[in-house]
């Protein structure tokens, strides 16, 4: 997908084209436009029989075959053709001018890759659609901004955004998340398999089952990216080498004085921003990946450690013992499973040995060889892994 070019006259939201009151069928089910408490819009289930009560002609009521998704900051429309739009108009247009708090925000939270953050935005603003990483922004410490920017989020991009803990996240109805263009998951921590599974799959998808108590299921288009906020920094979720889906970063404390005024700012600056969006020229003008930075522009030291912390206690083990016979001997380590199974004094069988050194340590089954034992100095047969000194040395 190439970068979309947004024309002069397509920079004002178009007119809604519905108001607060309007009442449409979607397929064989009524809902009403009302406004909440809140200022946000939403679609109220509303029944036949009390529609006829209260005098509506339900022959002048709009109908649509179903529900869909299309954001857009630049051009909202509430229908796209016969389908009702689930997501909602945006509150935020475009004006020139300075933005150097929000400059001074996106500067802490991306450091070196600022130029990267600022393309993240772009692609949510002009091309809503395409994939993005999943954004993790890490600290043990209290008052680093990460929350700040879920908030600022919130603001950017009104009601296509939403934040969440992982409870609601996890829980079997989405229709809190569904719709949304920005999800933000605060005190992130994923304990469990299937919730990193389910956040990738979604980060990637280009559907959503549409699932709402007491209501039929229904399948959506589905564009959310998402932006996870942990106070744990290496032990958050576990990771393999080959999750490029995730953008890590560490963040340091807020140095200074603290402002009180400093989200109102954010927020006055918005409208400057957006149009600082919409006309700058993207640092990374096209592709490199299904999620359009590659996996080495959003490598981060976060990340490593992330992904040090995710190796399994046996992975640990044979490395402790690679470490100490290289020491030993100053030589490469030639061992086959059955003899680094006994080192290890039969802690693990051998098909946990080889699922290890296949996947986390990265070998290929050996060939039938001649070696040196570890433990000995002739020469035998035999399937040894190599350990080579130069590469065990260089991780410790």
């Amino acid at each position: 997908m190439n970068e979309v070019v947004i024309k002069e006259e397509e920079l004002k939201t178009s007119l809604p084209t519905m108001s607060i009151g309007d009442i449409v069928r979607v397929a064989d089910k009524y809902y009403q436009l009302v406004e909440t408490p809140e200022k946000e819009r939403t679609w109220a289930p509303r029944d036949k029989g009390e529609l006829k009560q209260d005098g509506i002609n339900l022959m002048e009521v709009k109908k649509f075959h179903g529900w869909t998704v299309k954001h857009s900051i630049t051009n909202y429309q509430y229908t796209i053709g016969k389908w009702l739009n689930l997501s909602m108009p945006s509150q935020r247009h475009p004006k020139e001018g300075d933005f150097p708090t929000i400059k001074k925000l996106f500067t802490h939270i991306f450091g070196e890759q600022v130029e990267l953050g600022y393309d993240r935005y772009t692609l949510l603003v002009k091309q809503p659609e395409q994939l993005q990483p999943i954004l993790v922004l890490c600290s043990k410490e209290q008052g680093t901004g990460k929350t700040t920017l879920l908030n600022f989020d919130k603001a950017l991009f009104g009601q296509n955004a939403v934040i969440l803990n992982v409870s609601q996240y996890e829980q079997q109805f989405n229709g809190i998340f569904a719709s949304k263009l920005v999800i933000g998951i605060d005190e992130t921590v994923i304990s469990k398999t299937f919730i990193k599974e389910r956040l990738k799959q979604d980060s990637t998808a280009a559907e959503i089952q549409l699932r709402k108590m007491h209501a039929e299921h229904k399948s959506l288009p589905f564009f959310g990216k998402y932006t996870l906020c942990t106070n744990k920094e290496t032990d958050f979720i576990q990771l393999e080498e080959e999750d490029m889906r995730f953008w890590i970063r560490k963040v340091e404390k807020i140095e200074g004085k603290f402002d009180e005024t400093f989200f109102d700012k954010l927020v006055q600056e918005i409208p400057a921003f957006l149009h600082f969006l919409l006309h700058r020229e993207m640092h990374v003008p096209k592709p490199l990946s299904r999620q359009w930075f590659s996996k080495e522009q959003i490598h981060t030291d976060a990340l490593d450690r992330v992904l040090e912390e995710s190796k399994s206690t046996l992975y640990e083990d044979i490395k402790v013992f690679a470490e100490e016979q290289i020491y030993r001997s100053g030589k490469d380590l030639h061992i086959t499973v059955s003899e680094l199974k006994g080192a290890l004094n039969g802690k693990y069988d051998a098909k946990e040995i080889i699922k290890c050194l296949r996947q986390e340590w990265k070998k290929e089954p050996p060939k039938q060889q001649r070696y040196t034992p570890y433990c000995g100095s002739e020469l035998k047969n035999g399937r040894p892994y190599l350990f080579a000194a130069k590469g065990v040395l260089q991780d410790t």
